[in-house]
């Protein structure tokens, strides 16, 4: 058996996302996905019921990219919506790490824990925190390299 694409699977997923092509969701999404988020306590099972949590989220609008500086002087192409940013994956479970900016200009940080069965998305915990500005009085522990 061969090892999965991680970048590729998270990869086509994203796209998906970000274009809101919602037809191509089984490409990477198996039929009877569970999406967990804990911290809502949300559990949704089935293609056709995280299909729809997407296609019926408010305020949604076709994207445009445009170019952002995100973490510590790199730059990465920055969609309204849903960015990947980093995927790590071995064997059939990963991780990877999203930006999001939700219609209200909000902009959040998602780490999907993930399995994938047969090349797709199998399983996914889904866990939100929103960007916030570091405290003053951790500024003088921060790396050399922390942006800010």
């Amino acid at each position: 058996m061969t090892e999965p694409d991680h970048q590729k699977i998270m990869g086509a997923w994203a796209d998906i996302v970000r274009t809101q092509e919602w037809d191509r969701m089984a490409d990477v999404v198996n039929e009877d996905a569970l999406f967990e988020y804990p911290q809502s306590g949300e559990r949704f099972r089935g293609i056709a019921n995280i299909r729809a949590t997407f296609e019926n989220y408010p305020g949604l609008e076709p994207e445009t990219s445009e170019l952002e500086e995100i973490i510590g002087g790199a730059s990465y192409a920055l969609t309204p919506n849903y960015t990947l940013v980093t995927v790590d994956g071995s064997g059939e479970r990963g991780t990877s790490i999203i930006r999001v900016r939700y219609p209200d200009g909000s902009r959040w940080w998602a780490v999907n824990l993930y399995r994938l069965r047969d090349g797709k998305i199998a399983h996914v915990r889904a866990f939100f925190a929103p960007e916030f500005e570091p405290p003053d009085w951790r500024r003088p522990f921060h790396d050399a390299e922390t942006a800010g």
